[in-house]
């Protein structure tokens, strides 16, 4: 956690030299694109709840001379629907940058899109190896680890610290590019712990935006042996119906999930289960009062929050406008910037941190460089929970 608190420090207080700007607007407008109906609705909308938690913060502090304002606008989780948001939000609301945007199928499919615009795209919420491509990276900034290193993390801790064999293990999967993409890393993943054959793997899955589980919980049900550790590369919506149906046929395995899963949205649905939820997530854990960043979204959240309690989506959303906060900060600005301009000031800033990175990492332990990655651990029969860097040895043997 020392590499996440020194670069988030570090590139925290250095300043540049203004650039000349030739805007006259008053404000910036940043889009987002996501689920704010349908199934993976709760997502969308922690995720607005932190952007718009971290640009009233801004807005509030008056450091800079214009405004920064968000254009929200629900896409469904749908790719189809995606790509004319993206164009309608340039050409009528004239945004200068995506901010938070959910989804591997619905981001993949903008790629062109952000190309033609020279749109930049500030954390979206996926981790998929698409986005680090030539041609759209340039366009990218996120504080986000791919889901390669995501389940190659969750692969490492199962095999090595739960001694859990790829024989034992299943996937629940999204039946799209996500799903995709995520399997095959998770596949190539095992095989460093003894998977010799993909195929000795179950594999079970779902339709995007309907998650109806009765054929993947059957199939699970009647396999020999049950599953130990069952991967959940999905949404919340199908993973707590899964959870739910095998919990109810006496079915409670451990269960693996990546960040996207949103593990507090699922941890609400299922916790009248004995499910025991293992998930990564890409930020500090946001009960560390020690993390500066963490105390100050704690603070902005009693002092703004809309909502009951703090969730890991909405420190996603938050986290996601400290970055354009640093960069407009860093530049210092005296006026708002167009659509290029702040392409060129976060491709300035993304270097900067590129180098200061480097700096950090020289200093630091081969451990340490492989953050930053946290691992939450959900014992719904028990009521343990934690939050870490590592899993403490108790907690291991409380989930199995």
């Amino acid at each position: 956690m020392r590499v996440y608190n020194a670069l988030f420090a570090a590139t925290s207080i250095i300043t540049l030299l203004c650039i000349p700007l030739i805007s006259k607007a008053e404000d910036i407008r940043l889009g987002f694109t996501g689920p704010l109906s349908g199934p993976s609705a709760l997502l969308g909308h922690q995720l607005v709840n932190g952007i718009e938690l971290g640009l009233k913060r801004l807005n509030t502090n008056k450091e800079l001379p214009f405004t920064v304002s968000l254009i929200t606008k629900d896409d469904g989780y749908e790719p189809s629907r995606t790509v004319p948001i993206i164009e309608k939000m340039v050409e009528d609301d004239n945004i200068v940058g995506l901010i938070s945007s959910v989804g591997t199928p619905t981001i993949v499919a903008a790629i062109p899109t952000l190309v033609e615009l020279q749109l930049p795209l500030i954390s979206p919420f996926t981790g998929s190896s698409m986005l680090r491509s030539r041609g759209v990276s340039s366009l990218i900034f996120t504080h986000r680890a791919s889901y390669q290193k995501e389940v190659a993390s969750l692969a490492k801790v199962v095999a090595k610290e739960f001694n859990i064999a790829p024989s034992d293990i299943a996937i629940f999967a999204q039946k799209d590019s996500y799903g995709e993409i995520t399997v095959r890393s998770l596949i190539k993943a095992l095989e460093s712990y003894g998977l010799e054959h993909s195929s000795d793997i179950l594999r079970v899955g779902y339709t995007r935006n309907n998650p109806s589980t009765e054929e993947a919980a059957a199939k699970i049900l009647t396999h020999t042996p049950q599953p130990k550790v069952i991967f959940l590369i999905s949404t919340y919506p199908a993973a707590a119906d899964l959870i739910t149906s095998l919990d109810e046929n006496g079915v409670s395995p451990l269960y693996a999930a990546l960040s996207f899963v949103s593990h507090d949205a699922l941890n609400t649905r299922i916790k009248h289960t004995e499910a025991k939820i293992l998930s990564t997530q890409l930020h500090p854990c946001h009960n560390d009062v020690s993390d500066p960043l963490i105390k100050d979204f704690l603070a902005d959240f009693e002092q703004y929050g809309n909502a009951e309690t703090p969730t890991s989506a909405t420190l996603e959303g938050y986290i996601a406008v400290r970055q354009v906060e640093n960069v407009l900060l860093h530049v210092s600005p005296n006026r708002a910037p167009t659509r290029a301009e702040f392409l060129s000031y976060l491709k300035q800033y993304q270097q900067l941190h590129k180098d200061t990175e480097k700096k950090v990492v020289e200093n630091s332990s081969p451990s340490q460089i492989e953050l930053p990655i946290w691992l939450d651990l959900k014992n719904h029969k028990t009521g343990h929970t934690y939050c870490g860097d590592t899993l403490p040895y108790e907690f291991i043997r409380g989930s199995l």
